[in-house]
């Protein structure tokens, strides 16, 4: 029997505060990012028609990479906030009653940057983690038929379309990186770069406001979850002592 010295359970709602907290301040900048993309791509478009002058070329030049500095540093802290809050949460799932997984804590940041295995790991990993956090399926979850009937479970609504949602303002980052990368780049490669850029920044926003659903509800879960186990072990009686045994 698991006692409460033993249940190893972290609580994720730290990581989900701070993880939170970052996300929403990513948006705010993504918000100028994007006001600050469509001034270029007036600009650009501008200069296609008459001359621009270095002033206001290098103005523009310079918002950018201001912008740009300060949003590189937010994401990693944000990427590095949520790969805590996703391991974590992914550890626990053995002290909440589960067993039987097809992927281990590691994964749950190593998905991200194993090529190949990042297009769908961490969403599996996520699946995994949403159903094997909900309260309602501790006595499934318990049974010798709990990872059967566990790993037969779909895709959440939420799950899916995070991670569809995550690929494609990716996808559109790469395409724009490589649009604008090429040697003695033109105005036209310089206006798809800003055009895929703004696209993938206006993708994020969804993709961010359900990565906060998501950690909401996974985080309540697991609290909730880890108070029935709490509260199931308090009640159990205690284990009958043994007599000691002594070798002759």
């Amino acid at each position: 029997m698991v006692s409460i010295s033993s249940f190893s359970f972290s609580s994720p709602v730290g990581t989900r505060e701070l993880t939170k907290w970052l996300l929403g301040a990513t948006l705010l900048l993504t918000v100028a990012g994007v006001v600050s993309g469509v001034m270029q791509m007036e600009l650009l478009s501008r200069g296609l028609k008459e001359e621009i002058s270095f002033l206001e070329a290098h103005a523009n030049d310079k918002r950018e990479q201001v912008i740009a500095s300060i949003r590189l540093g937010l994401y990693l802290a944000t990427s590095v906030a949520f790969l805590v809050w996703f391991y974590r949460t992914r550890k626990n799932l053995s002290a909440l009653g589960g067993f039987g997984f097809k992927h281990s804590p590691g994964w749950a940041v190593g998905g991200f940057f194993t090529p190949g295995l990042n297009l769908f790991l961490p969403m599996q990993v996520m699946r995994e983690i949403w159903h094997a956090s909900n309260p309602a399926r501790l006595e499934s979850d318990e049974s010798v038929s709990g990872p059967a009937e566990r790993n037969r479970l779909g895709t959440p609504l939420l799950v899916g379309w995070w991670w569809a949602l995550f690929i494609g303002m990716n996808v559109l980052a790469i395409i724009a990186f490589r649009t604008g990368s090429v040697t003695n780049p033109t105005p036209y490669n310089l206006q798809g770069m800003t055009l895929f850029s703004v696209l993938s920044d206006l993708v994020s926003f969804p993709c961010a406001f359900l990565a906060i659903a998501i950690i909401n509800r996974i985080s309540s879960w697991q609290t909730e979850r880890s108070s029935l186990i709490v509260h199931r072990i308090t009640l159990s009686p205690p284990s009958p002592a043994t007599s000691p045994s002594f070798g002759v």
